[in-house]
């Protein structure tokens, strides 16, 4: 039995990986440069805030900025084999890592403890700490309100509360072929998920924005819209 399992496996994989490399393919030509360039420049958030951590003297925290351009990375490169419930699933983790990120920044005992595996905090109440961090100049409700829209959304992959969000539901699993549906779907929840994310950062650093290098602060506020940009920059 071992050795037929065997066979089958080593007959299956390269099948596997040349369905892989032609969804890749196929998706590579339906994205266009402006989504191409917006999605990977998403992906160099992390490792622009990583720069910036270790310019505030924030040597820390690289296990947990790593592992968030891990989830971001991961999303997208998911995305162009067509693995979009994965894909989501990420998003999720990248939320629940900004959040505890921001928690321990002024949470060291709570820092090495979770490092331990011996701290958990749940979504509501990390929500209801970083709402009321005095970090924050302007209201922030609404931000939160989105970001844990996104979270309950990503979510719903991970628990599949329903078959719409069930990997062998979707158009291209079915016809093994990119389908711009279902690959906007992820997109939009993509560019969503990282600008709110990226929104909380720098209103969290507003204080000590002068000390971001100028090539990260440029990055990081270049994918804002004009309303966000002068509310950071105030």
């Amino acid at each position: 039995m071992k050795t037929a399992i065997l066979e089958k496996a080593k007959t299956d994989i390269p099948l596997y990986f040349n369905d892989f490399k032609t969804f890749w393919d196929e998706s590579l030509t339906n994205i266009n440069d402006d989504e191409l360039h917006d999605i990977y420049k998403a992906t160099l958030i992390a490792k622009n805030y990583k720069i910036v951590f270790h310019n505030l003297n924030l040597r820390d925290y690289d296990i947990l900025i790593d592992e968030i351009f891990e989830d971001i990375n991961s999303s997208f490169f998911l995305s162009l084999i067509g693995l979009y419930r994965s894909a989501h699933m990420h998003l999720r983790s990248s939320i629940e890592l900004t959040l505890q990120l921001l928690y321990f920044i002024h949470h060291p005992i709570e820092f090495q403890q979770w490092q331990n595996g011996d701290f958990v905090l749940k979504h509501d109440k990390i929500m209801e700490y970083i709402n009321k961090h005095p970090n924050f100049e302007t209201d922030i409700s609404p931000l939160l309100v989105r970001i844990t829209q996104n979270w309950k959304k990503f979510s719903k992959h991970i628990h599949g509360e329903s078959p719409i969000f069930f990997q062998c539901e979707l158009d291209s699993r079915k016809t093994n072929s990119f389908k711009i549906r279902d690959f906007n779907i992820w997109k939009s929840n993509y560019t969503r998920n990282i600008y709110s994310l990226n929104k909380l950062l720098l209103l969290f650093f507003k204080a000590d924005l002068s000390r971001f290098p100028t090539k990260s602060f440029e990055l990081l506020t270049e994918l804002l819209n004009e309303e966000d940009k002068t509310l950071i920059e105030s």
